[in-house]
């Protein structure tokens, strides 16, 4: 039996028969349906042709639009202590530039959505640095209103899950700080182990921090999925 992808007027991929294709073409193709479709055009969004979804989440691709809802994510004083070594400070405009460079270079670059609504809910990304070396470099970021809900969890196995399908990674790594109790425990639920920590690496809230290194091989992976 012959399938053909479809994207539907909401940007989703469905798979349908060739009897299915041949019904609804028709069905397209009758005076009030077409009339219909002149006098209330598809509401398609800029990118409903570059989309992964799941469960409850869309994983779309960056577009220049996005760049105030980075910033926002950025500028949020629960988020950036966790996100960056640098300053804790106020974040201008002239770091959307930086913003922009993460998403563009990032070999997986996804801008994380919730499926219901279509809120802006925060970013993920997988960079491969050194590709001979088969090594991805983990990232995701979510507003405070989305934590807890398991959609961290969920975005992050989407994201680890496509990495070791589409890109022949031999091992996933990431960086994170040791007062984050909360990532740490998702990554090691999804199968991170530790693999090293730099004592007092970075100076926040008026005192030293740990700095933690944690990887995933592909044959730890591989077993997860059994």
């Amino acid at each position: 039996m012959n399938y053909h992808p479809t994207i539907t007027d909401q940007g989703v991929t469905r798979t349908d028969t060739m009897q299915q294709c041949c019904k609804r073409d028709c069905q397209s193709l009758r005076p009030a349906t077409l009339a219909a479709k002149i006098a209330r055009p598809p509401q398609f969004t800029i990118s409903c042709f570059h989309m992964l979804v799941t469960e409850r989440l869309i994983l779309r691709s960056y577009v220049e639009s996005d760049l105030d809802d980075l910033l926002r994510l950025w500028n949020d004083p629960l988020v950036q202590p966790l996100v960056t070594n640098a300053n804790v400070t106020l974040l201008g405009p002239r770091f959307k530039e930086s913003l922009r460079a993460q998403m563009e270079q990032a070999t997986f670059g996804a801008i994380i959505v919730l499926k219901e609504t279509g809120e802006f809910m925060g970013q993920g990304s997988v960079t491969i640095l050194e590709p001979k070396n088969r090594d991805g470099t983990l990232g995701i970021c979510l507003l405070p209103k989305f934590w807890s809900n398991g959609y961290g969890t969920e975005a992050t196995k989407f994201m680890i899950d496509h990495s070791f399908k589409w890109f022949g990674l031999n091992r996933m790594s990431l960086g994170v700080f040791a007062h984050n109790a909360r990532a740490i425990a998702l990554y090691e639920k999804l199968g991170f182990v530790m693999e090293g920590r730099k004592r007092q690496a970075v100076w926040m809230d008026n005192r030293w921090e740990d700095a933690l290194t944690m990887g995933i091989l592909r044959d730890e992976w591989e077993k997860k999925q059994q």
